[in-house]
């Protein structure tokens, strides 16, 4: 009986211990990463916007809120969303976030 209950718990343990060895083989194209999209951004002054933005950003519920930054992103994609965009850093004090603006003045999400 001994031997019964050494042999089920060696049997058990060499088990649980090869579920671990076995690792899932890596397929070639697993590792591959596909670009789709490529961002240039440079930083401009609140002044170089174009006036579409400004006044999008001036009447927006945030005009109150202070420009931090100001950064000019182009983005080359083969999505609908290729173009330039327009990055605000804003802040009130207590809370700050980034507001995006196309070249028309419309906000982006």
């Amino acid at each position: 009986m001994k031997r019964r209950i050494i042999a089920v718990a060696a049997l058990a343990t060499f088990s649980f211990a090869s579920v671990g060895a076995h690792a899932l083989p890596i397929n070639e194209s697993d590792s591959k990463i596909e670009v789709v999209a490529k961002i240039d951004r440079k930083e401009i002054k609140y002044e170089d916007l174009p006036e579409e933005v400004k006044t999008a950003f001036e009447q927006s519920q945030y005009k109150e809120w202070e420009v931090s930054k100001v950064e000019e992103v182009e983005v080359d994609a083969e999505t609908a969303e290729a173009g330039t965009q327009y990055e605000l850093t804003i802040t009130d004090g207590s809370q700050s976030g980034i507001l995006a603006f196309d070249e028309d003045g419309n906000m982006v999400q």
